[in-house]
């Protein structure tokens, strides 16, 4: 069940100001970061070389590119999707105008402010002031979250229609055009020079992503908040992320994270078939991939924890875009993931192994959160019994799972996953056994589906 909050007109006019301020702030720090006039932003480079060899001004050159991206994104999805989008395809026209207008005001209002002959210094400061100004920028076009411009709507289209993963496909269109940039100077320049590709480049793209990803967890909930204060039902926990609900519409539910090696499955599945209730695991795949419209492999693949794809938005981030289903699937999976676990929940009780369970359902007063470890003797043997590994094998699959769990949970929650505070109940598998731990877990969970049980007579 797909949950998407109806916005108010009030709302709508307020997020699409907030969007098109934020999409002039990234154009204004791209000519910020131009005028140091040691590199550029990757998208701008090519850009950046035409102007400087032709009479066009850089936010001409960008205006006329992005109406070439837009024109390759009909071809790409095709013109019955396009007809059928319109209104979205459409909308990128005014923020393409927007963003390469903020881009030679910028440069026409600072250029006579800056001295002639600049310290290497300053030029370093005005690289890392406008990278700050795009991380602002972007951190408020994904909090507004109404629209795209067409420079992420056209890699956007063309990932799916490669069916690869966005921040791949994002990687390698960024990488083309800085290798665009450079072509084209040594040819305009006759092979004496390149220009617009230098160590600014480089500083810019390894600041921003980890800028927004200081400035975004801090500017959108207090942005949600702002959008939706008129709205009497929002839980501001959320932050409109997930959809808030009543304690009454959740169904009795048991979450268990756990050490790789400690049988969560395997308890999991039993105490699901003694309860006669829904268990999901593997199961979940399917539906989260529904949810998120990634591909099922990928989702497969990469679910449920921290990936390569993260350092993709840190090194190489297009500073016009937002962030918004990032360069990484990441964070359009976890939102996702989380969507449908608390579906699930309203549905009817069940069994949620791993995904971070228990703290997307902290608002769930029905939840039992379970948490299974062991020792290291025992997972080594639990993995050489199921999974036929050996020594050497186990001890690897144990520090990357536990690992990767350990920073999704982190990364998402802020927290530790092996702190006891976050369950109800802790259980050492390797001291109890896993038939007296589907036990105390069956019979604590029995306790709990009398309350609502309780309340209603």
């Amino acid at each position: 069940m797909k949950v998407k909050r109806i916005l108010t007109p009030g709302e709508i006019i307020e997020r699409n100001i907030i969007f098109l301020f934020a999409v002039f702030l990234g154009g204004f720090g791209v000519a910020v970061v131009t005028l140091a006039e040691i590199g550029t932003t990757p998208i701008s480079s090519p850009n950046y070389v035409i102007s400087l060899h032709s009479p066009l001004t850089l936010g001409m050159v960008t205006m006329i590119f992005n109406f070439l991206l837009m024109v390759l994104q009909v071809f790409i999805v095709g013109l019955k999707y396009a007809r059928a989008h319109a209104l979205v395809m459409l909308l990128q026209v005014p923020v393409t105008a927007v963003f390469a207008s903020s881009i030679d005001l910028g440069m026409f209002a600072l250029k006579p402010l800056l001295p002639e002959q600049m310290s290497y210094l300053g030029k370093l400061c005005l690289i890392l002031a406008g990278s700050g100004i795009m991380a602002f920028g972007i951190s408020l076009q994904v909090s507004a979250d109404v629209a795209m411009v067409s420079g992420e709507a056209f890699v956007k289209a063309l990932s799916q229609r490669l069916k690869k993963e966005f921040g791949l496909v994002k990687t390698c269109f960024d990488l083309s055009l800085v290798l665009s940039a450079v072509i084209l100077s040594l040819i305009l320049s006759g092979f004496s020079t390149v220009e617009g590709v230098r160590e600014g480049t480089v500083i810019g793209a390894l600041s921003i992503g980890p800028t927004v990803r200081l400035l975004l967890p801090r500017i959108k909930p207090r942005l949600e908040r702002f959008f939706t204060r008129r709205n009497l039902n929002h839980d501001k926990s959320a932050a409109g992320l997930i959809p808030a609900a009543r304690h009454e519409q959740f169904k009795p539910v048991i979450t268990i994270t756990r050490q790789y090696g400690c049988g969560g499955r395997m308890i999991g599945k039993k105490v699901a078939q003694a309860l006669n209730i829904k268990f999901y695991d593997n199961e979940l795949i399917a539906l989260i991939s529904r949810e998120s419209g990634l591909d099922q492999d990928l989702v497969e693949r990469k679910e449920g924890r921290l990936d390569s794809a993260l350092l993709y938005q840190m090194v190489m981030q297009d500073f016009s875009v937002p962030l918004d289903k990032s360069l990484s699937s990441a964070d359009a999976m976890f939102v996702a993931t989380s969507r449908v676990i608390r579906s699930l929940s309203m549905q009817h009780s069940c069994v949620i192994v791993g995904r971070g369970a228990d703290q997307v359902l902290k608002d769930n007063p029905y939840v039992l959160s379970v948490y299974l470890y062991a020792d290291a003797d025992y997972k080594i043997k639990f993995c050489h019994e199921h999974y036929q590994q050996n020594e050497m094998q186990a001890r690897e699959s144990m520090r990357r799972q536990d690992n990767g769990r350990s920073e999704y949970y982190q990364q998402y929650f802020h927290a530790s996953i092996s702190d006891p505070r976050n369950y109800q109940i802790c259980l050492n598998v390797g001291a109890l056994g896993i038939e007296r731990c589907c036990s105390m877990i069956i019979a604590l969970y029995q306790q709990i589906v009398a309350i609502p049980e309780a309340q209603t007579t």
